[in-house]
């Protein structure tokens, strides 16, 4: 338990507030800006208002996170606040981490389209990004989450298990070339109780500047915030134990293995005071500049076939059995999504996976509808599961379209979708949610269609996949179609995600009916 004394102190600490500045004048900004002792110099197009605001804020304060919807130009403004850093004598070097390799692609061509800086890309085998860290070259170095876990943790025998850990020599080598840190999509990291947490927390504890970019901090549960935030800030905003956060925005109920934490909505306006102390939030309709073409929702309602519905039902009351075993409630989950989307897997006694496709599936069929009714746009095939991305590219291809797959087995992700964008001829891009979620950008210069085959469960993940298609630089009208099944987890699904909540989460925490699935 925290003292009370402990909780009034966090109560009555000064919070600073940056939306102040959202109402400034462009003129004063850039007044300010030129006041400083070096210049700035802003290279490509000129910045949008909102982005010389979080320029200026990057420069005032060192500890910042810049929570700006998808496609309002964070990365200009991560390089901008470098280059200023840099031509003022301040950091010689800066260190950026990004979720996945196809995120490598976005960063260096807005790093030759909005500034002079050189960057590295971090990549190749573990030895090479660890050389790559530890003998950096140009001005920035480019590294993927989880290439950087691998390169600053070593393997060790744990009560006769080889696991993971942080390697504090490694990190001790690497630490002193860098003086900056930013975070690309900051809710990659956070889990406090993971070994991405602990490592970052080590390796950037002592840099000048941390930065953290995302426009999704957060779904529904806002327990999410503290380890983002104390990456960034250590503390300063929700406290250096995450204990504090706990007892001062939510309520802990007993679960018989420990505790579930819930939001204690009541303090819904003093989360968004403290969210100002280091943040500052821009959406899209915040950007006058922005201008976009009109958004087209609607769900494509389809029915089970008889035998994919009779297993459906079998598995609705396997769920509904399972009690209290959360690793049978995750499978049992996970079978529901499985039916709905046309095929079902299970492993034997002897650990020897298998797997069925039922024969007709109305998914397909829907798919098919629309790629036939898109004409000579491109799509984006949304997944969540391996097998059904299969099923989604043979479909098409049997079509006599040309595809591609961009998913956790493709050799090379960049090239995919690069092959994807330049290439006429290829007309769709069936991605999976998490591989393609995330630094996938120029889709929307070439697709104005997404297709959700299946939906993720995280309201974070659906709003970044949506993000690749609908944001700025689209200029066709943009279709956003859910393949849904009737009477299913999927319209209970997009309920969900329309409340903010993940309802992977709600089914393994207990929170559903039988109703609410048939």
């Amino acid at each position: 338990m925290i003292s009370k004394q402990a909780l009034q102190e966090f109560a009555n600490r000064r919070l600073d507030s940056f939306t102040w500045m959202k109402k400034l004048p462009r003129e004063m900004i850039l007044e300010e800006l030129n006041k400083l002792k070096v210049r700035p110099v802003f290279k490509g197009h000129d910045r949008w208002t909102h982005q010389l605001v979080c320029v200026w804020i990057g420069l005032c304060c060192p500890e910042f996170l810049f929570l700006l919807d998808m496609g309002l130009g964070k990365t200009a403004v991560m390089l901008d606040i470098m280059t200023q850093l840099i031509r003022e004598g301040k950091i010689q070097r800066g260190l950026i981490t990004v979720p996945r390799l196809v995120n490598f692609d976005s960063w260096m061509n807005d790093t030759l389209a909005h500034s002079e800086l050189e960057l590295n890309i971090a990549d190749g085998s573990i030895e090479d990004k660890l050389e790559a860290l530890r003998n950096p070259i140009g001005d920035i170095t480019v590294i993927d989450y989880h290439g950087l876990q691998l390169a600053l943790c070593s393997k060790a025998n744990i009560k006769g298990k080889m696991k993971l850990i942080r390697d504090d020599r490694k990190i001790g080598m690497v630490r002193p070339n860098f003086q900056l840190f930013t975070m690309d999509e900051t809710h990659k990291a956070k889990n406090k109780d993971t070994l991405r947490f602990s490592m970052l927390r080590h390796l950037t504890k002592p840099m000048d500047y941390r930065f953290g970019l995302t426009g999704t901090p957060f779904g529904r549960f806002p327990m999410d915030l503290w380890a983002q935030f104390f990456l960034i800030d250590r503390g300063s905003t929700f406290g250096e134990h995450i204990g504090t956060f706990q007892e001062v925005f939510f309520n802990a109920k007993s679960n018989g293995f420990g505790k579930d934490y819930e939001f204690d909505k009541s303090q819904s306006r003093y989360l968004y005071r403290c969210l100002q102390h280091r943040s500052i939030r821009y959406s899209e309709d915040e950007v006058p500049e922005i201008e976009m073409p009109k958004k087209t929702e609607r769900k494509e309602m389809v029915k089970f076939a008889d035998d994919q519905r009779k297993h459906y039902l079998e598995a609705v009351n396997g769920l509904l059995d399972v009690k209290g075993n959360r690793q049978e409630l995750d499978n049992a989950f996970l079978r529901l999504r499985q039916i709905t989307s046309g095929y079902l897997s299970w492993k034997d006694v002897e650990d020897e996976k298998h797997t069925i496709f039922f024969k007709h599936n109305s998914k397909l069929d829907a798919l098919e509808r629309i790629v036939d009714e898109s004409g000579d746009c491109k799509l984006v095939v949304s997944t969540e599961f391996t097998p059904s991305g299969r099923l989604c590219v043979e479909r098409i291809t049997g079509m006599g379209h040309k595809v591609e797959w961009l998913y956790g087995g493709s050799k090379d992700p960049r090239e995919c979708v690069r092959r994807f964008k330049e290439d006429p001829s290829i007309k769709v891009l069936v991605m999976n949610s998490e591989s393609g979620g995330t630094g996938t950008d120029g889709l929307q210069n070439v697709a104005n269609y997404l297709v959700f085959y299946e939906c993720p469960p995280s309201p974070i993940t659906r709003k970044q996949t949506l993000k690749r298609v609908y944001r700025p630089g689209q200029l066709k009208r943009t279709f956003i179609i859910d393949i849904v099944m009737e009477r299913s987890s999927d319209l209970r699904m997009l309920k969900f995600i329309a409340e903010g909540e993940d309802l992977h989460q709600s089914v393994v925490n207990g929170r559903i009916r039988r109703e609410d699935l048939i």
